[in-house]
C-alpha cells in the first residue's frame, strides 16, 4: 500500500483529491494538512512515501516546506499540486528538488499516473505544465537565435567612456568637464549612442547597455 500525505488549505479540494487517489487500490491517504507547517509535522509523524503539496497555503507555503520535508528521515517523493502555470513557480519547484508538478486541472488518470511514475523514480509534469515548459523553451531558443542573427553593436572608446559616466549619473556638463571636451561634443556622442542603440532616453540607454553586456564586449 502506497502511503500518501495530502497538503492543501481547502478542505473540499483535499476531499476531491483523496477520492481520486483512493480509487486506486494500492493508494492510501494516511494524513492531511492545511498548511506548510502542518505538512512538515505530519510528514515526520506519519512518514508517508509521497507528499502531495499545494503551493499556496497559509503560515508556510508548499514551496517553503519542501526543503524540510526532503531532508526528513523518510525521504518522501514530493509532488506539487497547483493551479499556477507560471514559469517562475515551475522553475522554483524544480530547483527546490521536487519530483513532480501536477496542475489541479489534471484528470484522475493523470494524477494517479504521475504519482506512480514519481515512485518509479521518474520526474512527472502534467500536460498543462509540460506545455508551459515547452513553450518557454521554444521562446528562449527563438530569442537566442534572434540575438545571434542581430548585428553586433560596437561602441567606440569615447562612446564607452561616455556611457560609463552616464551610468554613474553624470550630466552632459559633468561629462564634458571629466573628459575635457565640449558640451556640444558630448551631445553629439549622446545622439549617436541613442541612434546606434535604438533608444530614446538615458534610462533606455543604460538598460540596453546592460542587457547587451556592451561594457564587457
Amino acid at each position: 500500500m502506497l502511503k500518501i500525505l495530502l497538503a492543501d488549505d481547502h478542505q473540499l479540494v483535499r476531499n476531491g483529491i483523496k477520492i481520486f487517489l483512493e480509487s486506486e487500490e494500492d493508494f492510501e491517504v494516511i494524513g492531511e494538512a492545511k498548511n506548510g507547517n502542518e505538512a512538515i509535522k505530519k510528514n515526520e509523524e506519519l512518514e508517508p512515501e509521497v507528499v502531495l503539496l499545494d503551493i499556496s497555503m497559509p503560515e508556510k507555503n508548499g514551496l517553503e516546506a519542501v526543503p524540510e520535508i526532503l531532508s526528513a528521515k523518510n525521504k518522501p517523493k514530493i509532488v506539487m499540486l497547483s493551479m499556477y502555470l507560471d514559469e517562475q513557480y515551475i522553475n522554483s519547484c524544480m530547483e527546490a528538488g521536487v519530483h513532480g508538478y501536477i496542475h489541479k486541472g489534471a484528470d484522475k488518470e493523470e494524477l494517479i499516473s504521475g504519482v506512480k511514475k514519481v515512485m518509479d523514480g521518474v520526474s512527472f509534469y502534467s500536460k498543462e505544465v509540460r506545455d508551459v515548459m515547452v513553450n518557454n523553451y521554444i521562446t528562449s531558443l527563438k530569442k537566442k537565435k534572434q540575438q545571434l542573427t542581430q548585428p553586433k553593436i560596437n561602441l567606440t572608446k569615447r562612446e564607452l567612456e561616455i556611457v560609463k559616466l552616464i551610468m554613474k549619473g553624470y550630466t552632459s556638463n559633468q561629462i564634458a568637464e571629466e573628459l575635457f571636451i565640449s558640451n556640444r561634443t558630448v551631445d553629439t556622442h549622446r545622439a549617436n549612442l541613442m541612434q546606434k542603440l535604438e533608444v530614446k532616453n538615458s534610462i533606455e540607454l543604460i538598460n540596453k547597455v546592460t542587457e547587451e553586456n556592451l561594457l564587457n564586449n
